[in-house]
């Protein structure tokens, strides 16, 4: 995903995110969702590259604390506002075997130990942030919802991920599909899945980028 299009995505979050602007007696019609504050445990089921969606054998993990906001409703939609910390987040990640470089195709690399580790699989520890998103419910029936939601934030990472001229830093969005259940009061429990892409927007001497496609386990606090 190029840097526009990650500009796009997080402009259409702002958008369904003006809403907070509005006074709140114009707000008071609608029946929005309880704040919740949830935490998520993510794994990735396949890691690709996002330049040329060729298949990273590695991994990826995180753990992230989510707190919403309630904005508006639309029928039975309702919209929140969903901001994310992950302060852990574990990846395994190196370049597929034909973007290794060899003697042939760049000797500067190659001759340079430390600029081809690069490009080996290898782990990396990280953190992120990503305080522009939303996400939307849609009732099932009492107790039961689906949800789409999106955030949109930045990461930083130990080792360069994904692989060589990549960098540390990257820009991070995750659109998600879930389903979630009510357990007695308030708590609920989701189910679901992540396609998280992150990417460096072309600050770095390459960006091949990484998209993970994630299953994810929610636990939310209702208020």
């Amino acid at each position: 995903m190029s840097f526009p299009a990650c500009r796009a995505l997080s402009g259409a979050v702002l958008g369904a995110l003006l809403p907070v602007l509005v006074p709140s007696a114009a707000r008071a019609q609608a029946a929005p969702q309880r704040p919740h504050v949830s935490v998520m445990l993510s794994g990735a089921v396949d890691t690709r590259t996002a330049s040329h969606n060729e298949t990273i054998h590695g991994a990826f993990q995180t753990l992230a604390v989510q707190v919403s906001r309630p904005l508006f409703a639309v029928g039975g939609m309702y919209v929140a506002w969903l901001g994310e910390i992950m302060p852990v987040m574990l990846v395994t990640a190196g370049a597929p075997p034909n973007r290794v470089p060899t003697p042939l195709t760049n000797p500067a690399e190659t001759n340079d130990p430390r600029r081809l580790a690069r490009y080996a699989v290898r782990d990396a520890y990280g953190v992120g942030f990503a305080p522009l998103g939303a996400e939307a419910a849609f009732s099932l029936g009492e107790k039961t919802q689906f949800l789409f939601n999106v955030t949109s934030g930045v990461a930083w990472f130990s080792r360069v991920v994904p692989y060589g001229k990549a960098t540390q830093a990257n820009f991070t969005v995750a659109p998600g599909l879930f389903l979630e259940r009510r357990i007695g009061g308030r708590q609920a429990l989701a189910v679901g899945y992540q396609l998280h892409h992150l990417s460096n927007a072309s600050m770095g001497g390459a960006n091949p980028g990484m998209n993970s496609h994630i299953f994810s386990v929610r636990v939310s606090k209702l208020r």
